[in-house]
């Protein structure tokens, strides 16, 4: 299930990192929703407790301009989409999302956004085993080092970056390990991108791939979106076509 929410900018700017002003943005949503009383099964202190924090989301601007530190959008507005599997998720994401429609939410000194619209789409569905996915944002897998509490951060550049996609979604999708196995997937159209996230530059691969599997998996894949970080804005994919290869 996927909401479509479109907003309005004061000014014509928005941050580089528009990933800290998205989450803030959730955050209060959900803290003013119902008393607040769905914010901790979110965003507890306690990570172990966030167990509704299963959803993902991507940015859409209309010509923008990239610079240093902003993100020039001339016609002052921007969509958000949210991706949400689960049925409770979606009804208490989008209550708090109306709750918020109309009121301004200050984002800096000079600049606020306002909800102006909020619908629900409907999904689509792969049909067949083979699919063409776009990535409509930046794909993520990160890998920690426990020893060290690195992170490495896989793209589409390493060349194990299809044994960690794997190895992503078996934990993800732990029912279709065996399906994930035998997964084929063409990365020609993909490409090595560096954004920011939280003060940090990170390694994301961005485009489009096809992707052989039983179409089960595919449409999970679809409507729970793919990689880490998903919550924090990443992952999400969008269905190009779909169709049947028999062999």
């Amino acid at each position: 299930m996927r909401i479509l929410m479109k907003f309005r900018m004061d000014e014509t700017f928005i941050p580089l990192d528009y990933h800290k002003m998205i989450i803030s943005f959730i955050k209060k949503s959900i803290s003013e929703y119902s008393d607040g009383k769905f914010f901790d099964e979110f965003y507890s202190e306690d990570i172990s407790q966030n167990k509704r924090k299963n959803f993902s989301w991507s940015v859409r601007l209309i010509s923008p301009e990239f610079h240093k530190n902003r993100i020039e959008v001339l016609d002052k507005s921007f969509d958000l989409t949210f991706v949400i599997a689960d049925k409770m998720n979606m009804l208490i994401l989008f209550n708090s999302f109306l709750s918020q429609k109309g009121k301004k939410f200050k984002i800096s000194r000079d600049n606020s956004i306002r909800l102006e619209k909020i619908s629900i789409l409907e999904e689509k569905v792969v049909e067949g085993n083979v699919a063409q996915f776009i990535l409509y944002s930046p794909l993520v897998l990160r890998d920690h080092n426990k020893d060290n509490n690195k992170d490495r951060y896989i793209t589409v550049e390493d060349s194990d970056f299809i044994e960690a996609l794997k190895i992503n979604l078996s934990r993800s999708y732990p029912s279709f390990e065996d399906e994930i196995k035998d997964l084929k997937i063409d990365i020609s159209k993909m490409k090595k991108q560096v954004v920011p996230l939280f003060g940090h530059m990170i390694e994301v691969s961005l485009g489009s791939f096809l992707v052989m599997a039983n179409s089960k998996l595919l449409n999970v894949m679809l409507s729970n979106s793919i990689g880490s970080r998903k919550s924090a804005g990443f992952g999400v994919l969008s269905l190009s076509d779909s169709w049947e290869i028999r062999l």
